[in-house]
């Protein structure tokens, strides 16, 4: 495996405006971190704050159009300073971590209720059990949780039956300091990065199976290779997984990269940041329905508190828009695709009371669904999130109707999966629109 040299001349355009639907107040109710907004059944956003000031954070609802609800502040017993968001679970319940509080100081895994109900799953130990925990567990295919640790580097399991147990511990030559989400692959697996360790310890890309055993890893070679990955992959729909590193060590520059890793275990950098106006230090990835990637810098623009770009898969990055004090600064994940066809994310700072703010932008792409899980199986239900459901007339998987659905909401209803269905689009038909979910359903053995 080899990092190609590759280098994109940068272009920018202002044809898309970033607008600011909420700004946060501070305190518990400020600061979000890591966070990308988790769309819930109900169509609202989900996330965290970390705090400001002396505070602890908090988990909050956002509407699209700004109305916000918190839903839990922390107080160190349950929990402190969660950094990553939630996670939205196929019982309707969010889940997610805190770095701190707890009864070891090592954080906390919880869930939370749409309404607000919270509960502590488990109290994170330090050692084998793992500590500091940053970016939420996510549900994988088989209904339980897989999540990671920075302290202790582990890779952790949450079933709900059965509950917290750690089904992987790293060395230092598989990886260290596992900041980010995982992310479960058509193909079942478990793949990751890790911010530390490998060969040069300059970080590392693995993938595991869901019982823990390791099939694969890639340690980033520092220099013009990269360097320091803390967000999460995204796999495209051309089934190759993209990503950031932090940091391009190499002549005394620290600018970051954007690298893909195709199906076949080949690594190359798409893109290396130049530490002016096109951004320094990327954190994430996500693909939208016209097929390009979108994400952040931390820092760096016009201002230099960050930008928001696009890439194509084949590597010509664009500009899209520079951060300020008044739209926020120092956005620090990738943003979400919402169902109406906006992207919405937020920053860590600045904005009215300097909190930083939730933000959206419009890219002109219509109305999609989105499925609570990508990979099935005949009979099974499958949960779809959406906009104006109401009056929905059919449901197919990959061309075959669904013999039975359930409209529960505007934004959200099930169908059971036919027999007969193969790996393809969910589409489901209302009486105003026909609505393509974003990926396709994998449908398993």
């Amino acid at each position: 495996m080899t990092i190609a040299a590759l280098l994109f001349v940068v272009s920018s355009t202002a044809a898309q405006t970033l607008n600011v639907i909420y700004d946060f107040r501070g305190g518990n109710a400020g600061g979000p971190g890591f966070v990308i907004p988790s769309q819930g059944r109900d169509g609202g956003l989900y996330g965290t704050t970390y705090g400001t000031g002396n505070y602890m954070g908090s988990i909050f609802k956002v509407s699209t159009t700004g109305q916000t609800h918190l839903l839990a502040a922390f107080d160190g017993t349950n929990g402190t300073n969660p950094l990553g968001g939630v996670t939205l679970g196929s019982d309707g319940n969010f889940y997610g971590v805190t770095s701190f509080g707890g009864s070891a100081n090592l954080g906390v895994l919880f869930k939370i209720a749409p309404t607000g109900g919270y509960t502590i799953l488990h109290n994170f130990e330090g050692g084998g059990d793992g500590g500091e925990p940053v970016g939420p567990p996510i549900q994988a295919a088989d209904g339980n949780f897989y999540g990671t640790t920075a302290q202790d580097s582990t890779v952790y399991k949450y079933s709900l039956s059965e509950g917290y147990s750690v089904i992987y511990q790293f060395d230092q030559t598989h990886g260290q300091e596992v900041i980010a989400s995982l992310i479960q692959g058509t193909d079942g697996r478990l793949y990751g990065v890790a911010d530390g360790g490998g060969a040069s310890d300059c970080g590392t890309i693995f993938k595991l199976t869901t019982s823990g055993t390791p099939l694969w890893y890639y340690s980033f070679p520092c220099g013009a290779g990269g360097a320091a990955p803390i967000a999460p992959l995204v796999q495209s729909t051309d089934g190759s997984f993209y990503g950031t590193t932090q940091e391009q060590s190499g002549n005394g520059r620290n600018y970051g990269t954007l690298f893909k890793l195709s199906e076949n275990g080949r690594v190359s950098t798409l893109y290396r940041f130049q530490g002016g106006d096109d951004g320094v230090e990327p954190l994430g990835l996500m693909q939208a329905t016209d097929g390009n990637l979108y994400g952040v810098t931390q820092v760096g623009g016009s201002s230099g508190l960050g930008v928001f770009f696009t890439i194509t898969t084949s590597g010509a990055y664009t500009i899209l828009q520079s951060f300020t004090r008044e739209t926020g600064a120092y956005p620090s994940a990738a943003p979400l695709q919402d169902t109406n066809g906006m992207l919405y994310g937020t920053t860590q700072s600045d904005g009215t009371h300097n909190a930083g703010t939730a933000y959206s932008i419009d890219l002109g792409l219509g109305p999609f669904i989105a499925l609570v899980g990508y990979i099935s199986q005949p009979s099974r239900t499958v949960q779809i999130l959406g906009q104006s459901l109401t009056g929905t007339t059919s449901v197919t998987f990959n061309g075959v109707p669904a013999t039975s659905f359930d409209i529960v909401s505007d934004t959200y209803m099930t169908a059971v999966i036919p027999a007969g269905a193969t790996t393809g689009p969910v589409v489901v038909t209302t009486p105003t629109a026909t609505l393509t979910s974003n990926k396709n359903l994998v449908i398993s053995e």
